[in-house]
């Protein structure tokens, strides 16, 4: 596999583990966001599962084909999006403060998003060259995988509302 294929692959991959790490109710999210509509925490949720998801997804494709660079750098903007957001406190905020560990996490997710975005741009394969057709992912796979993304927002969902 080419360098660039295994950076960017680790990286998402490294990126969706360490943001599976924080889902609400887990070992290291334990913050009450209560205040916040469930409609509202259920989008956030759905964002944040489509991101760690889609970014493992983004891994097998981008480690089969070569291709997806333009969505790996998204990601990797989206990862640090949603990091600076919290570690800045403007969404979400929760009354009780973030744990050292939720922190370290988070700027180091800050830190992975960004290398993944630089490195999307960066290895960049020419525009010029041949492509082979991607894999596609069966609809068996695809089924599971909505299914697991409903599972994590439920959960997630009723973990941060406390319920």
């Amino acid at each position: 596999m080419p360098v660039s294929r295994l950076v960017i692959t680790a990286l998402l991959i490294v990126s969706a583990l360490n943001l599976a790490l924080m889902v609400p109710g887990g070992f290291v999210e334990t913050r009450d966001f209560s205040a916040y509509p469930a409609v509202v925490l259920g989008a956030f949720n759905l964002f944040l599962t489509v991101l760690g998801l889609g970014s493992l997804v983004l891994a097998y494709f981008v480690a089969k084909t070569g291709k997806g660079h333009g969505w790996a750098c998204l990601a990797g903007f989206a990862f640090v999006a949603v990091y600076l957001l919290d570690l800045g406190r403007i969404f979400p905020v929760p009354p009780n403060p973030m744990s050292t560990l939720l922190a370290t996490l988070e700027w180091t997710g800050t830190a992975l998003g960004a290398a993944l975005a630089v490195s999307s741009i960066v290895l960049r394969r020419p525009a010029n060259t041949a492509s082979v057709a991607g894999p596609v992912v069966s609809t068996p796979i695809a089924l599971g995988l909505v299914l697991v993304a409903l599972i994590i927002i439920a959960f997630a969902t009723k973990s941060a509302m406390g319920l």
